[in-house]
């Protein structure tokens, strides 16, 4: 019988904060941020910066509720993991990060606005648009190989109750 085992040892630990703030009747803020970080045992022994310890992360909301319009502008970030941080299996998938001023993989932070509206029309019919990355910026979520998409516009109607 053959078993995959993870037998090194790793410690992770982190934080999640978030605030909330009613600026008034209709206006509010909220705002997430998540953070860890940890260590772990490479199969050599050698100690490296955890791989599926995500580099910290975040949403800040500005939602404007009146009767039955709802509108949020919003933005998604994410900080960098520099090479030093790079965990060691990881610093030799060259295709999938970008390269820092000295020729070294990264992986850069980056960040996206966005904005979304939905209107009630009546009791059976909601009409819901919006734009995601607004400003186009190209960027990769940590340890992925995949682009996120460009700039993106969605419109939906839906009707029924629910």
């Amino acid at each position: 019988v053959y078993a995959i085992q993870n037998t090194a040892y790793s410690q992770v630990a982190g934080i999640q904060a978030g605030i909330e703030i009613v600026l008034s009747p209709h206006l509010r803020f909220v705002s997430k941020y998540n953070f860890q970080a940890g260590k772990e045992e490479m199969p050599n022994g050698e100690i490296s910066a955890a791989r599926h310890a995500a580099p910290g992360f975040g949403i800040s909301q500005l939602t404007f509720r009146k009767k039955k319009l709802l509108q949020q502008i919003y933005c998604s970030y994410s900080e960098n993991v520099s090479f030093a941080n790079l965990n060691l299996e990881e610093r030799v998938k060259t295709a999938i990060y970008a390269k820092d001023a000295n020729g070294q993989p990264y992986s850069p932070g980056w960040f996206t606005l966005n904005y979304k509206m939905n209107w009630q029309i009546n009791e059976l019919v909601r009409l819901g648009a919006g734009v995601e990355n607004i400003t186009d910026h190209r960027y990769r979520t940590y340890s992925s190989g995949i682009s996120a998409g460009g700039r993106n516009f969605f419109i939906s109607l839906r009707v029924g109750r629910g």
